[in-house]
């Protein structure tokens, strides 16, 4: 069980700076169960140890999104150690056959910062969090907040799955900071359900 994260931890051990699994494997991890199966791994780092994972990754081929593009249409750049700055987020490392996404997170002194809106933010000490085998993964709470821009069932099943497992306070914490009052009327529902 969790033969990605495995190896994506035995990848990332001695880079030295904080990074987490993101997304849907991040959801199954908190739940300590693979629910579904994952297309891909992603995993998160803050935007200021950008050139400590250029520099692990030294010998790699480092690609980044441009997501500047106006027109939609996001192109893969190759990463010639320049600075990433918002709205660029995604970077991709090929390394040994393998190809890691990883994404930029933003913080400030003590807080982890939504990307999508820098008025949403998470007390660090709760964003990262660990399974019994030290596989450092990002909490719930900030995952599913993600998930709520598209709300595909994939997602909708992943909050009602978390949600069983939550607690009060990160419940309370996705459904304040969801701004679509549609979306966060939905997500109040299927917190609900996953209770019943």
């Amino acid at each position: 069980m969790f033969d990605q994260c495995i190896k994506v931890k035995s990848i990332m051990d001695k880079f030295g700076y904080p990074w987490f699994i993101a997304g849907g494997w991040a959801i199954d991890l908190f739940l300590d169960k693979e629910t579904r199966v994952h297309s891909d791994i992603e995993i998160g780092i803050y935007r200021k140890h950008q050139m400590h994972l250029y520099r692990y990754f030294e010998s790699s081929k480092k690609y980044f999104i441009n997501n500047k593009s106006r027109i939609g249409k996001h192109e893969k750049k190759e990463w010639n150690k320049e600075y990433l700055q918002l709205p660029i987020h995604e970077i991709y490392v090929e390394y040994k056959g393998l190809e890691l996404e990883v994404l930029l997170n933003e913080r400030d002194e003590d807080n982890w910062i939504y990307r999508r809106d820098k008025e949403i933010k998470l007390d660090e000490k709760r964003v990262i969090l660990f399974t019994e085998k030290r596989i450092p993964y990002l909490c719930p709470e900030a995952v599913l907040l993600y998930k709520t821009k598209e709300l595909n069932d994939k997602d909708c099943k992943d909050i009602v799955n978390a949600s069983k497992k939550m607690n009060e306070t990160q419940i309370k914490w996705l459904i304040d900071n969801i701004i679509d009052q549609t979306i966060k009327e939905k997500v109040r529902n299927l917190t609900k359900a996953s209770t019943l």
